[in-house]
């Protein structure tokens, strides 16, 4: 079995890249995920062709820019798996993955979108964190009485469609709260 091979950026197109995503992550965090990419690509002081290059489409953007979240929720859940109280590994994940979902305003909304469609750019990278979130569930359900009726992909949907609070574009209090409560059967 081969090992696919690493293709190097030169140093030009490394540094576009890098400029890129921190350009994009300052004006996501100021003006949401919808801010125009053209604005991006000035910020980063590069050319709109530069940026579709190396980001066809907003969503791969978008997927570049999350690729350390959701590494982060997904080691974060895979751990979770071992802790000897599941009903607190359960819930301090989903505030997690609350808070990494509310990072950019419009982000809970795009990330709850994307997150059951394998055939979307983010639905593939969410896809080993959905698992491992989803062997989490699965164990809390053994071990802590929880509604029959949700599944992992409901509850992450649920989560990610939580009312925001316009002046920080978190999770306005007390939602998050009711949906932890309401899991529990």
């Amino acid at each position: 079995m081969s090992v696919p091979s690493v293709r190097l950026m030169r140093a030009d197109a490394q540094r576009n890249h890098d400029a890129i995503l921190t350009a994009a992550k300052a004006l996501f965090a100021q003006a949401g995920t919808d801010a125009p990419l053209e604005d991006v690509a000035r910020a980063a002081g590069v050319g709109k062709g530069t940026l579709y290059r190396r980001f066809p489409t907003r969503e791969h953007l978008f997927a570049a820019i999350l690729q350390d979240r959701v590494d982060e929720l997904n080691a974060s859940a895979q751990r979770a798996l071992d802790a000897p109280d599941v009903w607190r590994a359960l819930s301090e994940w989903l505030e997690l993955y609350d808070r990494c979902a509310t990072e950019y305003p419009g982000m809970s909304a795009r990330v709850g979108e994307s997150l059951s469609d394998d055939r979307s750019v983010v639905g593939t990278l969410c896809g080993p964190m959905r698992d491992s979130f989803a062997r989490l569930f699965e164990r809390a359900r053994r071990e802590v009485p929880l509604r029959p009726d949700m599944t992992p992909a409901q509850l992450l949907s649920m989560v990610s469609a939580l009312p925001k609070d316009s002046a920080t574009g978190r999770t306005a209090e007390p939602y998050l709260r009711v949906v932890l409560d309401g899991l529990r059967a």
